[in-house]
């Protein structure tokens, strides 16, 4: 029968030697060869518990001759260390982005450190909470924690189905709510914004080199520069500014503009469009994306101005310091970087203003979600469209006119001619006496038309007339007004009251 228990060890404090239990359990159980083995386990007592009972069953089976030979394998793989799987998982990533594959293991490495994941069978749940725990006391944003913890995820769904692990240990880790604390809140920019944005990119290159530095002339474009750096730096400038426009109207990644080259692009046979391979996209499909024409005027102007390049070179150098770029580029047009409200322009919220753009002009939802390359719907109308920008004035418009004043016709069909004779609300509708004109012909006071017809009343076989007061309004007339008698000759216990009998005033309509 396995046991578990905590191993003693002795070690010296204060230059004496003392006696400590050690943190994690241990298992003492029976193989199936008959030999004793002594295996370490976990912290948590319980996770322990789970394992002794494994190795149990799988002694048994292999006693009784029933020889479960993955389980013998995961055995032996959660007690390898735990750097050798890390090598091995990495080795599987081969084909992703070199970026993708050392931030994988660079985030994956350090849960590994802080958690103590010495083995694979030390990967639980409850050590990973712990260290959301902390990191969310050191500001680390949920986003933040959401990558650290689904790059153990994803090394773990490997695991398991390369054959080192029976089951998930993370099964239980949940996720922290990344909307309600999200660090980096963008928006996007308006038609003004983004023609000075354009100005300043295409000429602060320039400008940069001609700023006078230092001295009385200090801030002045004054200083010298030949004519060959004159024409490059004229050049870096235009292709900044065909970078940002390329982003904003085609939505594009920066490393999937980065990773373009000039066999990826179509500009010469019918509509412009460009094909992102696999290997350089975010979800690793493989997309073709449409080209405007004008854009695709000024990428082929570019083409010949790069006419020594190879088929196979890189349509942009987008640097890999475009944000420290575009924050310059931002403070030359006099747009800030941050806004009233936190939110905050980078190279990303080009694709914000892609977005917005398309939901400004109608376009429909399903072909902005094809042209962003996005997964969900929601995610192109929420996200990444930003409202300020949308045309609220026409939705307003698009809204029903309810000036009552407009429409007389309809208040004479309720009664209510103009607000001189329009009765209060909750008042009953008084009754002309009997024995005034109107009341002896039955003629409508407005029209002089008689309105008087039966209808049914409650009980079967009863008619209670009804008679038009004016206005379009018909009221019911008591039955043997002051008798009490019913038309069925029956004495009507339910008599009318006084107060609602009517005066002589007649309707002022």
């Amino acid at each position: 029968m396995a046991r578990i228990l905590r191993q003693q060890y002795t070690t010296t404090v204060d230059g004496q030697k003392a006696t400590r239990v050690a943190s994690k359990w241990y298992i003492e159980y029976v193989d199936g060869q008959g030999v004793r083995r002594r295996v370490p386990g976990f912290k948590d007592k319980k996770a322990t518990q789970n394992l002794a009972s494994e190795l149990e069953r799988q002694a048994e089976r292999q006693r009784a001759g029933i020889v479960d030979q993955r389980s013998i394998d995961v055995s032996e793989h959660m007690g390898r260390p735990i750097r050798e799987h890390v090598e091995a998982y990495q080795l599987s990533l081969d084909g992703a982005s070199s970026w993708h594959i050392s931030e994988t293991i660079r985030r994956l490495g350090r849960l590994i450190k802080d958690c103590q994941f010495a083995r694979l069978r030390d990967i639980q749940a409850e050590p990973v909470q712990q260290w959301c725990r902390h990191r969310e006391s050191e500001g680390m944003s949920p986003r933040t924690r959401n990558t650290h913890t689904g790059s153990l995820r994803a090394f773990v769904r490997w695991a398991i189905q390369d054959g080192r692990l029976s089951a998930d240990p993370l099964e239980t880790l949940g996720k922290a709510a990344e909307q309600e604390d999200v660090r980096r809140r963008r928006r996007a920019l308006s038609e003004d914004e983004l023609i000075r944005l354009l100005e300043a990119a295409e000429r602060r290159p320039l400008e940069d080199a001609m700023m006078i530095r230092r001295g009385k002339r200090k801030g002045q474009l004054a200083a010298k520069v030949n004519d060959d750096r004159r024409r490059e730096l004229i050049r870096l400038g235009r292709e900044r500014a065909l970078i940002y426009k390329t982003l904003i109207l085609t939505g594009l990644r920066r490393n999937e503009l980065a990773t373009l080259t000039w066999n990826d692009l179509s500009l010469d046979d019918g509509p412009a469009w460009l094909t992102l391979r696999p290997e350089n996209e975010k979800s690793r499909k493989g997309e073709s994306v449409a080209i405007r024409a004008d854009l695709a005027e000024e990428l082929r102007q570019w083409r010949i101005e790069k006419s020594a390049s190879l088929p196979g070179a890189a349509v942009f150098m987008v640097p890999k310091q475009l944000v420290r770029i575009l924050d310059r580029d931002l403070v030359l047009a006099g747009i800030s970087k941050v806004d009233d409200q936190g939110l905050v322009i980078d190279v990303h919220a080009f694709r914000h203003t892609t977005a917005t753009y398309m939901a400004k002009a109608g376009v429909a939802a399903r072909t902005a979600q094809a042209h962003m390359r996005h997964s969900d719907v929601r995610l192109t109308l929420g996200a990444y469209t930003d409202p300020r920008l949308l045309d609220h004035g026409e939705a307003l418009e698009a809204l029903p006119q309810l000036d009552q004043r407009k429409h007389p016709d309809r208040q004479r069909a309720t009664g209510t001619c103009d607000s001189k004779t329009s009765l209060p609300t909750g008042l009953p509708t008084l009754l002309p006496k009997r024995g005034t004109s109107a009341g002896k012909s039955g003629a409508s006071p407005c029209t002089g038309a008689a309105r008087s017809e039966p209808k049914a009343g409650r009980r079967g076989g009863n008619i209670t007339p009804t008679q038009d007061v004016g206005c379009g309004t018909s009221v019911r007339l008591p039955a043997s007004e002051c008798t009490g008698e019913s038309n069925s000759g029956r004495t009507d216990s339910n008599r009318q009251h006084s107060a609602w009998k009517a005066d002589d005033t007649p309707c002022k309509c």
